[in-house]
C-alpha cells in the first residue's frame, strides 16, 4: 500500500513536472496581456481631475492667436475634475480681453443671466468657431443654457478642491502670501496684452475711458488690450467669472491682483476672458504626452485614424 502511495506521488510529481513550463508560459502570456490591457487604460484615463499632491493634468486642445505677432497655437487645457461624463477644463491663459455685456442697465435688466451676456454669445461663434474644428466641437458637452464654452462660477473662483482657493480674508494679502499662493492668479498670453485689436493712433488716452466708464449706461472702452498688473502683483491679469455681483446688479465677479475675488462694471473690455470647457468622456483617444504642462496631453476625437 506504502509503495502505491509512493508510486502515486510520484507519478502527480511527474506530471506536475510536466505541466510546469506549459503553464508558466500561459501565465506570462496572460500577465503579458492584462499589462497590455492596463497600459490601454492608463492612456485612455490619463486625464485626472486636480489633487493637492499631483496638481493638475494638462492637454491641448484647439488653435488660438497667442504670440505678439497673432501667431496660432495649441490652446493648453487644466484639468479641474473628472467624472464618468465629463472632464472639466480651464484655459490655463487668459486669451483675450472683452467685455461681459456693454449695456449695464441691460445686464441688470436680466438678472445677470450669463446666457444673455455678449459674451457668451461671442463664446459659443466667434471665438468656438475660430478656436475649434467640428470634430473638436463635437467632443464637447454644453454647461447649462450658455453652449459649449462658458467661464468658471465665483464658487469655482474660491474652491481650493479644484487648485484655484482665491484670497477671501477680509485683509489684503502681503506680498509674500501672494507669491506662494497663485491659486486664481492668471497670465494672458502676448497677443491678449499686446495686440487684441488695440488702435493707439485711436485711444491715445485710454485711462480717461476707464475714468469716465461708470458715468455711462452704455460703456465701451475701446481699449481692447488686457490690462496687466503692476509686476509685484506678477504682472498678472484680471479675468471674469460668469456670476453676478451680489452687491452691485451692474457688475460682475472677477479676480483682483492680489488673487482676491472681486467685481468691476460688465463694460469694461480690458478685462480678461479665460474660457471653460466640458469634454465629453469617451469622445476622445490620447495620442501623445505625459499630462505635464510642459508635456500635455495631445488628444484627438474616439474613432479617427492614428
Amino acid at each position: 500500500m506504502d509503495r502505491f502511495l509512493i508510486r502515486k506521488g510520484e507519478t502527480a510529481m511527474k506530471i506536475r513536472k510536466n505541466t510546469r513550463i506549459p503553464g508558466r508560459k500561459w501565465l506570462a502570456a496572460l500577465l503579458a496581456a492584462v499589462l497590455l490591457l492596463a497600459s490601454c487604460a492608463l492612456a485612455e484615463d490619463g486625464l485626472e481631475g486636480y489633487s493637492k499632491e499631483k496638481g493638475y493634468t494638462y492637454l491641448r486642445l484647439g488653435r488660438y492667436p497667442q504670440t505678439a505677432e497673432g501667431g496660432v497655437e495649441p490652446i493648453l487645457w487644466r484639468v479641474l475634475t473628472r467624472d464618468d461624463e465629463k472632464a472639466y477644463l480651464l484655459s490655463e491663459y487668459i486669451l483675450f480681453a472683452r467685455a461681459l455685456h456693454n449695456n449695464r442697465n441691460e445686464y441688470a435688466k436680466f438678472k445677470g443671466d450669463f446666457a444673455q451676456t455678449e459674451l457668451c454669445g461671442y463664446l459659443n461663434t466667434t471665438f468656438a468657431e475660430e478656436a475649434f474644428t467640428e470634430e473638436e466641437l463635437s467632443m464637447l458637452l454644453p454647461c447649462e443654457n450658455f453652449g459649449k464654452v462658458f467661464l468658471i462660477t465665483r464658487e469655482d473662483m474660491k474652491n481650493k478642491e479644484i487648485g484655484l482657493g482665491a484670497w477671501t480674508s477680509k485683509k489684503d494679502p502681503t506680498l509674500k502670501q501672494i507669491e506662494e499662493n497663485p491659486a486664481v492668479r492668471a497670465w494672458g498670453t502676448e497677443w491678449a496684452i499686446k495686440n487684441n485689436g488695440f488702435d493707439p493712433a485711436e485711444y491715445p488716452d485710454p485711462k480717461a475711458k476707464v475714468r469716465n466708464a461708470t458715468d455711462t449706461a452704455n460703456i465701451t472702452l475701446g481699449e481692447k488690450r488686457l490690462y496687466v498688473f503692476q509686476s509685484k502683483y506678477g504682472a498678472c491679469s484680471p479675468y471674469w467669472g460668469r456670476s453676478q455681483s451680489t452687491t452691485d446688479k451692474k457688475q460682475a465677479v472677477c479676480t483682483k491682483d492680489g488673487g482676491q475675488v472681486g467685481r468691476i462694471e460688465v463694460g469694461r473690455d480690458n478685462e480678461g476672458v479665460r474660457p471653460a470647457l466640458y469634454l465629453a468622456e469617451g469622445s476622445y483617444r490620447i495620442i501623445s504626452g505625459s499630462g505635464t504642462q510642459e508635456d500635455p496631453y495631445e488628444i484627438a476625437p474616439a474613432g479617427t485614424e492614428e
